[in-house]
C-alpha cells in the first residue's frame, strides 16, 4: 500500500480474548472500518497491512477483529498501533464534515476580518473536536494558542479551496 498515509484510528487495547481490539476512530465514518477493508497498522516504525474481518461499536470505541487474529496474545501485539489508509482509500465524508488533516493548516480569520493564525492541530474532544490555533504574526508578547470549539455557533465557514476558516469568537476564547 504505497503512498501518502492518513491516520484514521489508533488501537487502544485488546477486547476480550478472541483477538479483537478496541479502536479509537479519528473519523466519523463507520464505513472506513467496514469488513473487508484493509488498513496499515504502524507501531514503533514497523508497518503491516491488516484486513478487517468484523467491526462493531462499543461505547466511544470500535471493536475490530482483524483476519488472522485469534487470541488475546495476537491482539496485544497491536496495542498502540496507528491505523492508516492512503488518500484514495479515504471514505468520502458528508457535506460539512472534514478529516483532521484537511483542517490542520487552515488560516483562521474572525467574522470581522481579524487574522488569528493557523490551525496547529485538531484535538478530539468528548462532545466535539477542538481546533488549536497557533497565533499569527504580529501578536504582542508571543500570545498563547487559542482553543476554538468545533461547533456551528463559532465556526461559521470552512473553505478548503482557499485554505481558510472563518470564526465568530465568543468572549473568553482569546
Amino acid at each position: 500500500m504505497p503512498g501518502d498515509f492518513i491516520a484514521v484510528g489508533r488501537v487502544t487495547t485488546f477486547q476480550g480474548n478472541r483477538g479483537e481490539v478496541r479502536v479509537l476512530s479519528f473519523t466519523d465514518s463507520f464505513e472506513q472500518f467496514s469488513a473487508g477493508r484493509k488498513l496499515r497498522a504502524t507501531k514503533k516504525g514497523v508497518a503491516r497491512v491488516l484486513e478487517i474481518e468484523s467491526v462493531r461499536r462499543h461505547k466511544e470505541f470500535l471493536v475490530v477483529k482483524f483476519a488472522g487474529f485469534r487470541c488475546i496474545d495476537d491482539a496485544k501485539l497491536l496495542r498502540g498501533a496507528l491505523l492508516e489508509v492512503t488518500r484514495p482509500e479515504l471514505v468520502e465524508l458528508p457535506e460539512g464534515k472534514y478529516y483532521a488533516f484537511q483542517i490542520e493548516g487552515l488560516e483562521v480569520v474572525t467574522t470581522e476580518g481579524r487574522y488569528l493564525g493557523k490551525i496547529a492541530q485538531v484535538i478530539n474532544g468528548v462532545a466535539h473536536d477542538i481546533y488549536e490555533v497557533a497565533p499569527g504574526q504580529g501578536k504582542p508578547g508571543g500570545q498563547e494558542r487559542i482553543l476554538i470549539p468545533a461547533v456551528q455557533e463559532i465556526v461559521k465557514e470552512i473553505n478548503l479551496d482557499l485554505g481558510t476558516m472563518i470564526v465568530n469568537l465568543i468572549p473568553g476564547l482569546e
